[in-house]
């Protein structure tokens, strides 16, 4: 790969706070970064950049003006909008609301623009998948994933959307549910008790996009080994049959198996081996962004793994004493990145359910023919 990896982070983002006692702490951003840094994982050739907000044409392209206009107004003025999702325990209004929502378009435009010069590309603040055009979902207010994927469309661009989030990505899909330029799959907690509900396994596309949507439901509990035998049935196929111009993958991290508000089993070594496997697999432009993860620490171990998986560097296993004494205060205490016990990547057993549902997955889509 000849074109060296850009990072994209700004400082300002730890200017906003969601609130107290909300689950969305920006501080696991600079966590990550810190962290990266240590490892020496930013350093060049890895070239950094800023995000800058971005203009209201481009929010256009996808969100209402009206909508625009609210989230300006709980911005400046702290007006409430429910109507428009604006003010629940979900999504409050603080200050900066709109300039923080701005400048994490900003960065995935920039990110996706970059990319598609055949740069591997990380935008941690990114990943809003569940912002609605005229609607604030799941903690997003503005969706950068869609504004860039179509701005991506507009260039001539095929996409290969993956995205690992626990959480469905219920507003991309909806995006993109009949156009056949983007191939999205998503892997995610799926239930009666699971936000946002969408997702189901028989969400396939429609029209001209059938079969180029596809939903794989996780069960609670779902461990490393299930899903890694899932993805390997899944994504390497795809990848060479649809031969996207840019692979964007939206990195939630909060399957892992002590994040807060889920029930997957993951650990570390699932993201580590995901990511390795990608960079040697996929060798054209890619784009990656955030998304979920809510135990900061683990936010900050897994997206620094997965950050030296795509640039192609080990990570050292012990964790710096400096990293250390914030993990203890969060519950943290083993000494490690990784996970310890960590797993070891052998088969195991690979439920029925999970079988049938790849294997319909596969008589679904189109390349797979």
């Amino acid at each position: 790969m000849e074109a060296s990896p850009l990072f994209l982070y700004t400082p300002r983002y730890a200017l906003f706070d969601y609130g107290r006692y909300h689950p969305l702490r920006l501080f696991r951003l600079k966590l990550s970064v810190d962290l990266m840094d240590h490892y020496n994982l930013l350093s060049p050739p890895v070239e950094r950049a800023e995000p800058q907000e971005a203009p209201e044409d481009a929010l256009l392209t996808f969100h209402e003006a009206s909508y625009l206009k609210a989230l300006e107004a709980a911005d400046r003025e702290g007006k409430l909008s429910p109507a428009m999702g604006l003010g629940n325990s979900d999504n409050p209004v603080f200050p900066g609301v709109y300039t923080l929502s701005r400048l994490v378009v900003g960065g995935t435009i920039e990110g996706t623009l970059q990319a598609l010069e055949g740069r591997r590309v990380f935008h941690i603040g990114g990943g809003m998948h569940h912002a609605w055009p005229s609607r604030a979902g799941g903690f997003c207010y503005l969706n950068d994933i869609v504004i860039a994927l179509k701005e991506a469309i507009n260039r001539g661009a095929k996409v290969f959307y993956l995205d690992i989030d626990a959480h469905h990505c219920d507003a991309v899909q909806e995006a993109f549910y009949k156009d056949p330029k983007v191939l999205a799959v998503s892997f995610h907690q799926y239930g009666p008790d699971t936000y946002p509900g969408t997702g189901a396994l028989e969400e396939m596309g429609e029209g001209a996009g059938k079969g180029y949507n596809l939903n794989l439901p996780l069960d609670r509990y779902t461990e490393d080994e299930a899903l890694w035998w899932a993805y390997q049935e899944l994504i390497p196929h795809l990848l060479e049959a649809f031969q996207p111009d840019l692979l964007f993958t939206q990195l939630g991290v909060d399957a892992h198996k002590d994040d807060p508000l889920t029930a997957l089993f993951l650990t570390t070594g699932f993201y580590e081996r995901l990511a390795q496997d990608l960079a040697s697999r996929w060798q054209g432009p890619w784009m990656a962004v955030g998304g979920g993860g809510y135990d900061i620490v683990n936010v900050a171990r897994i997206w620094t793994l997965m950050w030296g998986a795509m640039v192609g560097k080990e990570v050292p296993e012990m964790l710096p004493e400096s990293f250390l004494r914030i993990s203890r205060m969060e519950g943290y205490d083993g000494p490690t990145i990784r996970d310890v016990p960590g797993w070891s990547g052998t088969p195991g057993h690979i439920p029925a359910e999970m079988r049938r549902r790849v294997e319909l997955l596969k008589r679904a889509c189109p390349l797979f023919d």
